[in-house]
């Protein structure tokens, strides 16, 4: 369970459309509304989680073959994920538009907007299969499961408030923008190294159940 929180959380730190909503809306827009697109976020994890979460269960069920191929194939997409991090030269612009804050609107709103900005990224289902195809394959009891849902849902809305307050600095905006490059190599290691284990662990288990 620690080592999926891990890699979710790493996979949280290299930029993508959630990381860039909330980065430019902290730091063109109020910290409050930067915090509700996170929780919209928060959300949206949960709902791809569970997607992918009971989506192996079913398939473990039916069976077992089944859950160490998709480890398989979600280690190899890790990997291959980490690879093309790791062949990243060039820091990511962020592309903020100054300290322009507007005006402070409807809270349920704000969060309806980040929330379709997790759901539009199709890529979210894939690596939430990939990372907890591992899991999936463990899985002893239905609390488990709501439980990796429940911290994931959670540390995605713990790290994006924190992207929130620091994103409203521009001391922490511009020394992002210079280093991201290395986080995106280091994203790259842990995906690379978490996927390998994956397959490893698939195949192992393919030949000890033939």
């Amino acid at each position: 369970m620690w080592a999926v929180l891990l890699v979710n959380l790493v996979g949280l730190a290299s930029p993508g459309p959630d990381f860039f909503y909330v980065s430019r809306k902290a730091a063109s827009d109020t910290t409050p509304n930067a915090i509700a697109g996170a929780a919209g976020i928060g959300i949206g994890v949960w709902f791809w989680a569970t997607i992918a979460v009971f989506g192996l269960s079913v398939l473990n069920d039916i069976t077992p073959l089944s859950s160490y191929i998709i480890m398989c194939l979600g280690g190899a997409y890790l990997a291959y994920s980490g690879i093309k991090m790791l062949q990243i030269t060039r820091n990511t612009p962020l592309q903020l538009n100054g300290n322009r804050y507007e005006q402070r609107t409807n809270l349920v709103k704000e969060i309806g907007k980040g929330l379709m900005i997790n759901l539009s990224n199709g890529k979210v289902v894939v690596f939430f299969t990939s990372v907890l195809s591992g899991f999936a394959a463990q899985i002893n009891s239905p609390l488990e499961s709501y439980v990796v849902i429940f911290l994931l849902g959670v540390e995605t809305f713990l790290y994006f408030c924190l992207i929130a307050f620091f994103f409203s600095r521009k001391l922490v905006r511009d020394f992002y923008t210079k280093y991201t490059r290395y986080i995106d190599n280091f994203a790259g290691v842990i995906f690379l190294l978490f996927g390998a284990d994956l397959i490893y662990q698939g195949i192992v288990s393919i030949f000890s159940h033939l």
